[in-house]
């Protein structure tokens, strides 16, 4: 029967896959593995989950860390049932399914993928930068069933505050910032997505000031990226337990960033061309006509 793998690495989104009956899945920090796990504590090559016929099993390929089951340190181990396991300091859990679970767990998918491109085509069509922030930041709370959030846009050096959601102004301060500035910082300057699922194992999140006063249990912030240029950042986290950010939330919203990205510079760009056009109608210059700009 297929099965549901399931990884948390610390400061990383949740690593969630369904596996099918007959396969093997080798589990380690290579890019060539299937189940890729990026931790320091994970070997290139680490594991191996094979269905054999008759369940699944587990299967140390000669690790440094080694793998754990209940605790104990084992070289293989039976996953007939749902069991928590350690491959390295990464912990895991692989739980059998059925073939009909398995089924609606692809067409889930498929909907949230769908959900994911009407969201970001609605972008698209909205008039002005405001009204795309606030959508934007509503689209990326959707996708990722958070509770709050905000949206930085601006000139490089100069980013603001633009878009809110579930925050009030004045919990934005720099003194009394109601989220993480650690991530946005960190995203802001890598220029690429923070993610955490749980604040509380984070080795540099867990004991920040703004995360701990906050009760920040988990959040995400994702650069607004064209080209080189960077426009901005979403944040967005949430303070009570919720579904777990996994790679595959990671991968919609960092799309609805980039067609957010895509549809701000066409607004910008829309803006400057208005901003041409009255500049002429105040200095008396009449606005060029379709048929002087066309080519002969």
């Amino acid at each position: 029967m297929p099965a549901r793998f399931s990884a948390y690495p610390p400061d990383r989104a949740a690593v969630v896959r369904v596996l099918a009956e007959g396969e093997r899945y080798c589990v380690g920090r290579a890019p060539a593995c299937e189940l890729q796990l990026d931790h320091a504590s994970v070997s290139r090559m680490h594991a191996e989950i094979a269905h054999d016929g008759e369940g699944w099993r587990l299967l140390d390929l000669g690790s440094k860390n080694g793998l754990r089951v209940d605790g104990r340190l084992v070289s293989e181990a039976s996953l007939s049932s749902p069991t928590w396991f350690a491959i390295g300091d990464v912990y895991c859990w692989l739980e059998p399914l059925s073939a009909q679970t398995a089924r609606d767990a692809a067409a889930f998918a498929e909907v949230r993928r769908s959900t994911s491109r009407a969201l970001s085509q609605q972008l698209q069509y909205l008039p002005g930068v405001e009204p795309l922030l606030q959508q934007t930041l509503s689209a990326v709370l959707e996708m990722s069933q958070l509770e709050r959030g905000f949206v930085l846009y601006g000139q490089a050096g100069d980013l603001r505050v633009r878009a809110v959601q579930g925050l009030r102004h004045e919990e934005l301060g720099r003194r009394g910032f109601a989220g993480s500035a650690g991530s946005v910082e960190r995203c802001l300057s890598g220029r690429r997505s923070v993610i955490c699922c749980d604040t509380s194992d984070s080795p540099w999140l867990g004991a920040r000031p703004s995360v701990v006063l906050g009760g920040i249990r988990s959040l995400v912030c994702v650069p607004l990226l064209l080209g080189g240029e960077l426009l901005g950042a979403i944040y967005a986290d949430s303070r009570s337990a919720g579904p777990l950010l996994t790679e595959f939330d990671l991968e919609l919203i960092e799309g609805l960033a980039q067609q957010a990205a895509a549809a701000l510079a066409a607004a910008r760009l829309r803006g400057a061309v208005d901003d041409l056009l009255e500049a002429a109608r105040d200095a008396g210059v009449a606005a060029p006509r379709w048929k002087d700009l066309r080519p002969l």
